[in-house]
């Protein structure tokens, strides 16, 4: 779909939607879902899950891009009729394991399969992108769905594996298959439910946590926060990019060799941070760093080094206030306090995922043109804050250094023309030199 041209809630262009009169429901379940589906989707998609619930077929029209195989329905904005229930899903799965080179579908024995609108994205998504990134990559083995309990769609770099899960819509149903299809990040309010549930259950976010640090509702977000504009076109096509990309990051090994670059972000993983780099930061933010001045400074240094490690941080953060205690007796009461709270205030905010503020938290969190923070990993990173500034896709790009990767992946990839126009020339070169090497890095 096209970022400037979107469909109205619900509905996904060329779609004729029949309508008929909602199935009596007596509770359970099943009215459960259909009242998730109207809070988060509107009418038209409860229209739509009722039909498919009664048997009804919805008729698409309009053109795609036929799959590459030649015989099956066009995976794009909608073309052909739809295929009826799950027939013929299996067989589907194995002709395109075979012509990608990797296993698209559960392991075998499973009995959890995509479904037809789901392989259409798919297959949309991995025909955008370079044949030596799927089948040659021996870092991808597979794509399949994830029946379990996890909250978002991820490349688990151990099994090499893409597993796909579908957004929780309100009241904590899972969409359906054909419903994740149909999902557009270019709309706003989809946008926002599935920020939310991205954002729940990391370390430090909550209506309580950003309350205490002034963090007002709805300044959060994941797939935007640049520019709206920058968030559009189908989720699940996005997401496919957007995970192959993680695991061309590892083929290439991007993030040990390149990450540190400035046109990529001039990432820095601190890890157990030897040379109190962080530390140093959060007393230069604060004005203490020259306080003590000499030896006592590199004492200085390496105990906060030792005290602002996680998860230590999070289960001691009172032992913090007995740190700055040392800088009392050097400096008048309240200088002391404005700066003891001005470090505090850093740590705590670099603990709460400030990466998902528009700003990156960066009026606390920059020192010296860098920003600093603690990834959904527990790691402590930093990046240059005048690429986020000028060249961010999305807040969860600067996450951590391999979303960075994933996110400029999905744009440099998407078919869509000028997606990834905001990044650095010289990182689009890189992505086109790649397509045009085979894929090699």
């Amino acid at each position: 779909m096209r970022h400037h041209e979107r469909a109205p809630a619900g509905r996904e262009p060329g779609a004729v939607v029949h309508r008929s009169a909602a199935p009596e429901l007596d509770g359970g379940p099943r009215q459960a879902r259909l009242v998730a589906l109207q809070r988060t989707l509107g009418n038209a998609a409860a229209a739509d899950w009722v039909r498919r619930s009664r048997g009804e077929a919805v008729q698409r029209t309009g053109t795609g891009a036929a799959e590459r195989t030649g015989n099956a329905a066009a995976a794009g904005h909608g073309a052909a009729p739809e295929r009826a229930g799950r027939d013929g899903v299996e067989e589907r799965e194995r002709r395109l394991s075979e012509e990608y080179g990797i296993r698209i579908g559960p392991p075998p024995g499973d009995r959890g399969h995509f479904t037809h609108a789901e392989l259409d994205r798919i297959v949309t998504a991995l025909a955008t992108l370079p044949s030596e990134d799927l089948g040659p990559n021996e870092q991808l083995v597979a794509i399949e769905p994830d029946p379990g309990g996890a909250r978002a769609s991820a490349y688990d770099e151990d099994e090499r594996t893409i597993g796909i899960v579908r957004p929780i819509l309100a009241g904590g149903i899972r969409a359906p298959g054909w419903l994740y299809a149909r999902l557009n990040r270019g709309s706003h309010w989809q946008r926002r439910l599935m920020d939310h549930g991205a954002l729940s259950g990391m370390s430090g976010v909550g209506l309580r946590q950003d309350h205490r640090l002034g963090i007002r509702p709805g300044r959060r977000h994941v797939m935007a926060g640049v520019s709206d504009e920058l968030a559009h076109g189908n989720l699940l096509e996005w997401t496919v990019r957007h995970e192959v990309g993680h695991s061309v990051d590892a083929m290439v090994e991007w993030s040990v060799e390149l990450a540190a670059q400035e046109r990529f972000g001039g990432w820095r993983v601190h890890g157990g941070d030897a040379d109190g780099e962080v530390a140093r930061a959060v007393l230069r933010k604060a004005d203490l760093l020259d306080v003590l001045g000499g030896l006592p400074q590199a004492a200085a240094v390496s105990t906060l080094s030792a005290l602002i490690r996680t998860p230590e941080v999070r289960e001691n953060g009172g032992r913090l206030h007995a740190y700055f205690e040392r800088f009392k007796a050097l400096l008048a009461p309240p200088e002391f306090e404005r700066r003891r709270d001005l470090a505090l205030r850093f740590v705590r905010l670099a603990l709460a995922q400030p990466w998902s503020l528009d700003d990156g938290g960066a009026t606390v969190l920059d020192v010296e043109g860098r920003t600093y923070h603690v990834d959904q990993y527990d790691d402590w990173v930093s990046y240059s804050t005048a690429q986020r500034r000028a060249h961010a896709l999305s807040n969860y790009q600067f996450s951590t250094p391999k979303e960075w990767f994933a996110e400029a992946y999905a744009a440099c990839y998407d078919p869509e023309p000028g997606v990834g126009d905001r990044l650095p020339a010289e990182v689009r070169a890189w992505f086109e030199a790649r397509r045009g090497s085979g894929g090699s890095g």
